[in-house]
């Protein structure tokens, strides 16, 4: 509200004239004069104006007539027209109070929400350099685990939010931008164009997302186009990055030289350079293959208009060169957005949005950056390259990949364009109808050359691929919104219809038999293979949602949704999700006498969710028609699925309670939180006998359960004219157990329910294990518990355990693997994650720094299988002993490593919990020093220049690259992927960012 109005007649006039006047004025607020405030007669939006850069005004308007004032940032005000000079004073809003929460489907004040989530500015993601969406929310929100993958141009990150509610393998969030459900990853947004994030978490907040949001919901709010006059916003940052090999150090010649030298058999190394000379025989292939990376990211945008008419337009350039050489990614990103008002009940939202993705790929091998020998260099004593299999190398079995990089490459690219055209219909001042209308298209062209000169191209006379993929998205909601006030109670609700539909095609060639330098199709001779796919899936929703408050103290909301899907046969083809939720705002109460408490509300709430199965048909039996179902060059058939009519939705039922409260004059703010997730039905595909060539089938076979809970805590330490500073801390603890699974079948014929061995996602050979069995996490690692080495004699050692006579069990050692007994180690998932955030500011000074944790999770360090084998591999180079580590050398010594052996038999690098580590860390994400200039005698309203630097450091015992959890890939177009909690011989290491960087807005 206006903290005063003053009213001046130059002349009388009649208090009810009723002829047109100019009306002059000025407005004002505590600060001063405000400019680019829309001043517009009430009831004729073609009648407005706006105030100049001194607050002054001119508008025709007649005596009596209502005059709108509204100007971001400032309360809105109404004037009645009482003569020709008007002065008004702006009151600037109280976001304490007012602050709005976009939830997806609507938007409700803060103070009247009754679920738990967790709304992530713009600028507190931007600290960080990166294309990637997800990995901005690292460490900003309590409750999800982000986890980067690794430092490659353009690499995506995996988010989980509240533990694994599931085991088919899927625990991305439903991504959700400006009201539009784009599935489960964010796609190729510009990060610079978000306005917020909203972390979705509970059943109040995710159930009308219904079997979408099993995984919980990240709904994305653009920046939208204001009222007022056109504001020219330019952003830019540059600057290198050097990759961060963690706790890594591989030995160069001279200590491999003496590592072998000090195998117990030495003397049965007979490799022909077996000889002192090797010890300066020292190529540095880590060296070879890395370099000094730069990025590059610049931003415009341009926006304004009237009460009528407003726009945005957004143009983003991104561009990285990799620290490791041969990769480079860029992308193109293009936002345009209006808000059109023809009439005062409608209002007209369309928006277009693009993006082009590029990479250019000749990566040198991540791979022989710590496998290759230095012994072996891959040029000769002229600098030529060696070729392959060079006999002058010691491991002359192995590919010399930098001759094939003389030609071969590959690119690929990404056209993504979504289209919307909204528009909402004002029906009474209390009913809305609004209409949600998007198209979204996406096409993928990845091409690849392997010259017949090279390795890969020489035994099929070159080869060219070429692989496509494009899909489209159609979605639409139609929604009756509803918001009436009375007396002391607020009433808010929606109806709405929901459709969603996606189909896509693929389209995979190989050709073969080029002559060197020809990259088209037409240039092979014969073709080696010939794919192409096509998938189809809908789903339409029924939904609704009501929200009651009374005197802002007491709050309920009831949402209900139907889902029904194309994954489902006709026997479960919908499914019904729902929740209930309520709030109490203590601080209202009149007995509430606590000065020093300004708000506290208490949350409850209940609900179920719901999940899809990762195939498209599982309930049809299907059969492969390809090249390898014919015969004799006839085609043919092969049962591929058996179907399931009777699979079902699996669904979490989530029941959850919350504190929020601020205290000391809003300076210290607090949040817990804690859930429960019970998940019904899971989906999983079961093995059976594949004696008719199918090995597994969709079947709903036990629950699971998360429970947890989520602190946040943040506190204004200094807060003064010249100085503020702020701490923030937000810890997620989630506690997974399976409590039910499915019976097998045993080798006496009967069924029960026994533990099932499973993969850990790394898809490779000899990893470790998982096991699924009711009472342990589902991340609990399967595998023979390392009991160290045998001072005796160096020999490795593993745990035993067998029944006595008594029935007792009795734990001894062995140094027989096969003897070991396989048994559940430790679980994947952290037990504390979360981040610490400061903010310092001294006049335009400001400081933040952003770090992130992970407690008591484990990590399978399958590289050390292979880089710390004890001398299995003879063919590859050997990591150095951390600090802490010893090799047994004679007998009573206490090791950590058995004693070394050429062509090692002892088995002491096969899967145990020898390689099984903490990945406990603490990381300095980003460090940012700016200041900001007053600019305003040259019309620049603002103008910020910063210095940042990410990944500076990061405290951990793991013995890897990079502590946080590597991905598995799922494919080329999507660089993301699944947690696996497993860490393969090639992991791109993360990069250490120096960025210099300004904001300039005129």
């Amino acid at each position: 509200m206006p903290i005063g109005v003053a009213l001046a007649n130059e002349s009388v006039v009649h208090a009810h004239a009723f002829y047109q006047q100019t009306v002059t004025g000025s407005v004002t607020s505590a600060g001063g004069p405000v400019a680019a405030v829309t001043v517009s007669v009430s009831g004729s939006l073609l009648v407005s104006t706006q105030t100049d850069e001194n607050g002054n005004f001119s508008i025709s308007a007649k005596d009596g007539d209502v005059l709108v004032f509204t100007a971001v940032g400032f309360d809105p005000h109404t004037a009645v027209v009482e003569g020709s000079i008007l002065r008004v004073v702006l009151k600037e809003s109280d976001q304490a109070l007012e602050e709005v929460v976009v939830t997806g489907y609507s938007t409700q004040k803060r103070e009247s929400l009754t679920g738990s989530l967790q709304v992530v500015t713009g600028d507190e993601l931007r600290d960080i350099t990166t294309p990637s969406v997800e990995n901005m929310l690292s460490a900003k929100a309590p409750g999800v685990q982000v986890t980067p993958g690794s430092a490659q141009p353009g690499q995506r990150g995996a988010v989980v939010i509240r533990g694994q509610a599931t085991l088919s393998g899927a625990t991305e969030p439903l991504w959700v931008i400006d009201g539009v459900i784009v599935g489960s990853e964010p796609g190729d947004i510009n990060p610079d164009d978000i306005e917020s994030m909203t972390v979705l978490k509970d059943a109040a907040s995710t159930a009308i997302y219904g079997s979408q949001g099993a995984n919980g919901v990240i709904v994305i709010t653009t920046k939208n186009p204001k009222v007022g006059k056109t504001t020219v916003n330019y952003a830019t940052r540059m600057g290198f990055n050097k990759l961060n090999n963690g706790n890594v150090s591989m030995m160069n010649g001279a200590e491999l030289y003496d590592y072998y030298s000090s195998f117990e058999n030495a003397g049965d190394i007979s490799f022909p350079r077996w000889n002192s000379e090797l010890r300066n025989s020292n190529f540095d292939w880590w060296d070879l293959a890395t370099k000094t990376g730069f990025t590059q990211n610049h931003n415009l945008t341009v926006q304004g208009g009237t009460e009528t008419l407003q726009s945005f337009l957004s143009l983003g350039y991104y561009d990285e060169q990799g620290a490791v050489k041969g990769y480079d990614f860029d992308r193109y990103n293009v936002r345009f957005r209006q808000v059109y008002k023809p009439l005062e009940w409608l209002t007209i939202k369309p928006s277009i949005v693009g993006a082009r993705r590029g990479v250019e790929n000749r990566q040198y091998s991540v791979t022989a950056m710590y496998s290759r020998f230095p012994w072996d260099s891959p040029f000769d004593e002229n600098g030529n390259l060696v070729p392959h299999r060079y006999n002058g190398w010691v491991n002359n079995s192995e590919t010399n990949y930098l001759y094939d990089l003389q030609w071969n490459h590959s690119q690929n690219t990404n056209y993504e364009f979504m289209g919307n055209f909204d528009f909402d219909i004002k029906l009474t001042d209390w009913l809305t109808f609004s209409s949600v209308n998007n198209y979204r298209y996406n096409t993928y062209a990845n091409a690849g050359y392997e010259d017949p000169r090279s390795n890969a191209g020489i035994g099929v006379v070159g080869r060219l691929t070429d692989y496509r993929f494009e899909y489209a998205r159609r979605y639409t909601n139609q929604i009756l919104r509803v918001n009436k006030t009375w007396d002391k109670h607020t009433v808010s609700g929606l109806l709405a219809y929901e459709f969603n539909d996606y189909s896509s095609k693929t389209l995979d060639v190989y050709g073969i038999g080029i002559i060197p330098g020809f990259e088209v199709m037409d240039a092979v001779t014969s073709p080696e293979r010939t794919r192409g796919a096509r998938n189809e899936w809908a789903v339409q929703s029924f939904l609704s949602d009501v929200h009651y408050s009374y005197d802002n103290k007491y709050m309920a909301q009831l949402s209900f949704r139907r889902d029904g899907a194309s994954n489902f046969g006709d026997n479960a083809k919908y499914g019904n999700f729902f929740s209930i939720s309520g709030a109490w705002n203590i601080h209202y109460e009149d007995w509430f006498r606590a000065d020093w408490v300004n708000t506290m509300k208490i949350r409850a709430a209940y609900g179920s969710v719901g999940n899809r199965p990762t195939a498209l048909y599982p309930q049809y039996d299907l059969y492969s028609v390809e090249q390898g179902s014919g015969y004799n060059g006839r085609p043919g058939a092969l049962i591929s699925q058996k179907g399931n009519r009777d699979l079902t939705w699996e669904k979490t039922y989530t029941a959850g309670a919350g504190v929020d409260a601020t205290f000391l004059n809003n300076r210290l703010r607090t949040t817990l939180d804690f859930y429960v997730k019970d998940t019904d039905n899971v989906l999983y595909q079961v093995p059976v006998t594949g004696t008719v060539g199918i090995t597994s089938m969709w079947r709903n076979i036990g629950a699971m359960r998360n429970t947890g809970f989520e602190i946040a805590v943040g506190g204004d330490i200094i807060q003064n004219d010249d100085w503020y500073w702020s701490v923030d801390l937000n810890v997620g603890h989630n506690k997974n157990k399976l409590i039910q699974l499915f019976e097998t079948r045993g080798a006496d014929g009967t069924f029960a329910v026994r533990p099932v061995i499973v993969g850990d996602g790394s898809n490779i050979a000899g990893s470790a294990q998982r096991v699924l069995e009711p009472g342990r996490p589902v991340d609990t690692y399967y595998m023979r518990e390392w009991a160290g080495v045998n001072p005796d004699n160096g020999a490795p050692m593993w745990y035993k355990t067998e029944t006595n006579t008594e029935g007792n069990e009795v734990r001894t050692t062995t140094s027989n693997y096969a003897d070991a007994t396989l048994t559940e180690l430790g679980k994947a998932a952290p037990d504390l994650y979360g981040g610490l955030s400061t903010a310092l500011k001294y006049k335009q000074f400001d400081l933040g720094a952003v770090f992130g944790y992970s407690i008591g999770g484990k990590i399978y360090n399958y590289s050390r299988q292979e880089y710390d084998s004890d001398g299995a591999y003879t063919d590859r180079n050997q990591m150095k002993l951390m600090p802490g580590w010893s090799r047994w050398e004679k007998p009573g010594d206490n090791a950590t490593h058995p004693v070394a052996k050429y062509g090692n038999r002892d088995n002491g690098n096969k899967v145990s919990s020898r390689y099984l580590e903490d990945n406990d860390f603490l990381r300095l994400r980003s460090l940012t020093l700016g200041y900001n200039f007053k600019l305003e005698q040259y019309n620049i309203r603002n103008l910020r220049v910063f210095f940042t630097g990410e990944n500076l450091f990061t405290l951990t015992n793991y013995s890897g690259v990079d502590p946080e959890i590597p991905l598995t890939p799922l494919d080329g177009r999507r660089q993301g992927g699944n947690l696996t909690n497993s860490a393969g011989p090639s992991v791109y290491p993360a990069v250490r960012r120096f960025m210099f960087g300004f904001n300039v807005s005129f």
